[in-house]
């Protein structure tokens, strides 16, 4: 009786019904998948007349998610939080357990910034002895700064760096910074021409700054004052500009000195440029400085209050210690804070991805069902995640493989759903098909018994929530019913949306999810042939190849996790795990920079990329090829 019920709701749909399926390969970006509408998918009236009940379901989550009054659901925002209790009344409502704080919690907080914004300063004033220095000309607040109120005496630290190359040290053994101001230089110690003496292009590991404000902090300094060395030649001139967060966070006074402002806090015993060329030979640790400085700095964080939501069903027997993860992003842009061209107007964000936390939802509600009567004496435990700050940089499902409800080796499979309400022409793109040697037969078995034509790519990479998992070799599959022209748009509405496909996903997702968790543990497989970067609206004339970490966060250029097979930076010698600092002679500063110098180069330009590689920086070559 229960396999009947189940084979009823599989094939419910007239899409279901009569199994007419294909399978092809597909794009090398998932995000470049685009099928073609035909009449009967757009056409609101029929979707109602012929839509089961799991239909209608669809469209009144989506249509709840993606109303006005939630804002857009932004991260930290009122209509955010209506939208988690939408969530969690959804799962208590089913059955569900809540996943957090010992099943106590249905709410996974945490913070994160946008694209590396700092806090606000609110009052900065600086003064050597009795002299005020000028907020802007003189010095600046970085972006690390906390707030603080204090006057102190200075002492030069030189570059600040504990344990560099050859033995060489800032710091002796008993070095104490208690109740100081540190007056420190950038970077690390350079050659006569202004080269750093430990790396061949740029900078070594031993010029990051967090690194530099720790080894300070810890020794007691209440205070910091950074300098640029004034002969560098490949670090930056003048005071920062942007007040970026990327040197992490600290609850003390940060600023930055120009040279001349160096010089007066240094007083008559010498000049900045003197004590720099005996830290470059390491002939000095630090220095007592006969003068007083005033730091006063009141900052305010812009941190986004986040949450992510889950609730889970315990398994039984052998196979309850494994788990089925499913997840979706129920987050979207607000009033365009992010990933828009069309900043301070509502995006209601309804495929992207009220359609995903939609198709989310009745799957807990369904499995739910089915464990209460199901007699199989052996199933996994199932986790039902609605990650928040995707839209940022994937930041809830970074956060929660970062601090998971269980172990991860555990985990069977993670199933992502991110814009599944466009389903058009009954093709639908899986990406992660080459992370489990078991896929290559199972997926073709689902798939047949359908009226779908799928789209498959092997790569567990992305721009959505699975490749965070996939970096923790699970296997991972991405369903995903194409790009349209209402993404990240005002447009993008319950209305524009197909309710009958995204029951028909939703139902697909089921028959995936059942075999997931009853079959032998799949077989985890290195895939990144064909990664889902996310499309562009001024799409780039070459590919390189990489993927970037959307939530690392560093000083300067830009961590990979991944490279595609058969790009241009596969063919370079590209690896995970390597910087790129450096696009010829420019400094890339985020994926932001490195998208505009791909728009501006066109098929067979060579790059010299300066990369940081296991603590040494190396060229490596790139010849670009077309996408």
């Amino acid at each position: 009786m229960l396999r009947l019920i189940l084979s009823t709701l599989l094939f419910s749909f007239p899409a279901l019904a009569q199994p007419t399926a294909s399978v092809i390969d597909g794009p090398l970006s998932a995000r470049s998948f685009r099928p073609e509408s035909t009449p009967q998918d757009g056409v609101i009236k029929s979707y109602f007349e012929s839509a089961s009940p799991l239909a209608i379901e669809f469209f009144e989550h989506i249509s709840l998610l993606s109303n006005s009054w939630l804002g857009g659901r932004q991260p930290g925002t009122q209509g955010s939080k209506l939208a988690g209790e939408y969530i969690t009344w959804n799962l208590e409502r089913s059955g569900l357990t809540p996943a957090f704080d010992t099943q106590s919690s249905w709410y996974q907080p945490f913070l994160f910034d946008v694209d590396g914004t700092p806090p606000i300063v609110k009052k900065a004033f600086v003064a050597i002895e009795d002299m005020a220095l000028v907020d802007g000309r003189d010095f600046v607040v970085l972006g690390n700064s906390g707030t603080g109120d204090i006057s102190a005496p200075i002492t030069f630290v030189g570059y600040a760096i504990e344990d560099g190359e050859n033995g060489y040290s800032s710091f002796d053994e008993n070095t104490d910074l208690t109740g100081q101001v540190a007056l420190m230089l950038r970077y690390e110690p350079l050659d006569a021409v202004g080269v750093s003496q430990w790396a061949s292009r740029r900078f070594g590991t031993h010029s990051n700054i967090k690194d530099k404000m720790k080894a300070v902090i810890d020794r007691g300094a209440v205070g910091v004052i950074l300098v640029n060395p004034p002969n560098c030649r490949d670090g930056r001139r003048g005071l920062e500009k942007n007040r970026s967060s990327r040197f992490g966070k600290t609850n003390i006074p940060i600023v930055h000195f120009t040279e001349d402002a160096a010089n007066i806090a240094l007083g008559s015993q010498a000049t900045i440029a003197e004590l720099q060329i005996l830290a470059d030979a390491g002939e000095i640790s630090t220095k007592t400085l006969n003068q007083q400085a005033s730091l006063l700095t009141e900052v305010e964080s812009t941190d986004l209050q986040a949450q992510n939501i889950a609730g889970f069903l315990q398994g039984r027997g052998e196979l309850a210690d494994e788990w089925l993860v499913i997840g979706s992003h129920y987050d979207h842009v607000g009033y365009g804070y992010t990933g828009t061209s069309s900043p301070g107007i509502l995006h209601r964000g309804a495929d992207d991805n009220a359609s995903g936390t939609s198709a989310n939802l009745i799957l807990a509600r369904l499995f739910s069902d089915y464990y209460s009567i199901t007699e199989e004496e052996s199933l996994r435990s199932v986790l039902f995640i609605f990650f928040d700050g995707e839209e940022a940089g994937l930041r809830g499902s970074a956060h929660f493989v970062k601090e998971p409800t269980m172990e991860l080796d555990s985990v069977n499979a993670m199933i992502n759903l991110d814009m599944v309400g466009s389903l058009r022409n009954s093709t639908i793109s899986i990406s992660g098909t080459g992370t489990a040697i078991e896929f290559e037969v199972f997926i073709p078995e689902i798939i047949e018994q359908t009226t779908l034509t799928a789209s498959l790519t092997p790569s567990g990479t992305g721009a959505s929530d699975h490749t965070n998992f996939y970096a923790k070799d699970i296997p991972v599959l991405f369903f995903f019913t194409g790009m349209t022209p209402e993404y990240h748009t005002p447009a993008d509405q319950a209305y524009t949306t197909n309710p009958s496909g995204g029951a028909i996903v939703t139902e697909l997702t089921y028959a995936f999810a059942m075999r997931l968790l009853k079959d032998e543990k799949l077989t985890f497989s290195t895939n990144t042939r064909g990664g889902a970067g996310r499309s562009s609206s001024m799409p780039s004339p070459v590919r390189l190849g990489v993927h970037p970490s959307y939530s690392a966060m560093i000083e300067t250029g830009i961590l990979l996790t991944g490279v595609s097979e058969d790009t241009s930076a596969s063919d370079a010698g590209l690896q995970a795990e390597d910087v790129l600092l450096a696009w010829n002679d420019i400094e890339l500063t985020g994926g932001r920079k490195l998208m505009e110098l791909l728009r501006e180069s066109s098929p067979g330009d060579v790059v010299e990329f300066t990369v940081q590689r296991g603590g040494e920086n190396i060229i490596v070559d790139v010849t670009l090829r077309a996408p």
